[in-house]
């Protein structure tokens, strides 16, 4: 049975390691064109939590925290990687193994991380976006006409 304090304690040692710096239940990467921001939120029926993402694009506003659902661009982990959303969903569940801890934390480190990292490049965004890895996002339109090459003069 996995206890609430450890699971963010984890969480957010693989996230620091990764330069994000921590606000409440969200932890930020700021970067020169956007900020990433991971957030848990506890389900309101279960005993576990999603882990959402959102970006910021700060030709939009300038925001030191932005909440995750104020964001440009909102998703689920498990919708951003559906490949791995069995193993997100087994870890962040209240009956979670130390072992799904471990491959929770290691997939944040390989996977979640750099991906993030690419994230706070405008240009690096927009080729996520085009190739699909944000097909069951939330974007706004005025993120897609923003970030669109051919939108701009």
């Amino acid at each position: 049975m996995m206890e609430k304090t450890t699971f963010k304690k984890a969480i957010g040692g693989v996230l620091k390691a990764a330069r994000f710096a921590n606000n409440g239940q969200s932890w930020f990467l700021d970067g020169d064109d956007s900020i990433v921001v991971l957030n848990l939120q506890k389900s309101d029926f279960d005993d576990k939590y999603y882990v959402n993402l959102g970006i910021w694009l700060k030709s939009l506003g300038a925001v030191a925290f932005p909440a995750e659902n104020k964001c440009h661009i909102q998703v689920r982990l498990t919708s951003l990687f559906p490949g791995d959303a069995e193993m997100i969903e087994g870890a962040c569940s209240g009956n979670a193994s130390d072992e799904d801890l471990r491959t929770f934390v290691e997939f944040l480190r390989v996977k979640v991380a750099p991906f993030c990292a690419d994230c706070v490049h405008t240009g690096a965004l927009w080729s996520k976006i085009e190739g699909g890895e944000f097909k069951k996002a939330l974007i706004m339109k005025i993120a897609k006409d923003c970030l669109d090459p051919s939108h701009k003069s």
